[in-house]
């Protein structure tokens, strides 16, 4: 089984895709979306009268708010996953289910835990049979995961924790190669 570590599957993918982003898109997408957020609530409360005084004319918060909209359009568009991700007819270089195990931690309630679990059933056909373990039925595991929810762990090896990386996954089972099928 090929083992590498996951920021060099990552940067491979990158060189491959010519997609060097590094981390500048998601900590802009977040101030953006920040920004917009704020501009939203300065156009709200800016509304209210003090006395004779108006805070911001009905023009003025017309503006915050399409600046606060066109502010949320773009942190979207650079928080989104790579087009490549959202590929719905991708296949891998070698069709054949790979890895020994994989386990996804979960808790009651959690909403990522679903979303992650979808993804890895979206790739049901190349991955073994998916164990689901509620952490909360284990005081151990609480202690050990916390409310660090979920987390994916292949072959032994923690590959995903709080979201599952639709690219990095769908690289990691193109880099590993397929069990050979039963005779």
């Amino acid at each position: 089984m090929n083992h590498r570590n996951d920021e060099d599957i990552c940067r491979e993918l990158e060189l491959e895709t010519g997609k060097i982003d590094g981390t500048w898109r998601p900590i802009l997408g977040s101030v953006l979306l920040s920004l917009a957020t704020v501009l939203c609530f300065i156009a709200a409360i800016s509304g209210t009268e003090l006395g004779d005084l108006q805070l911001m004319s009905n023009m003025s918060r017309a503006y915050s708010l399409m600046g606060a909209l066109i502010l949320a359009v773009l942190a979207v568009i650079l928080l989104r996953q790579p087009r490549e991700a959202r590929d719905p007819q991708w296949q891998p270089d070698q069709p054949g289910l790979r890895f020994d195990s994989v386990i996804l931690y979960t808790r009651t309630g959690c909403h990522l835990c679903h979303q992650a679990l979808d993804t890895l059933l979206l790739h049901s056909e190349f991955l073994t049979a998916i164990s689901e373990v509620d952490i909360d039925t284990d005081p151990e595991l609480v202690e050990r995961f916390g409310k660090s929810v979920p987390v994916v762990v292949i072959d032994g090896r923690e590959r995903f924790r709080g979201q599952v990386n639709v690219l990095l996954l769908r690289r990691l089972i193109d880099a590993t190669v397929p069990h050979a099928p039963p005779q």
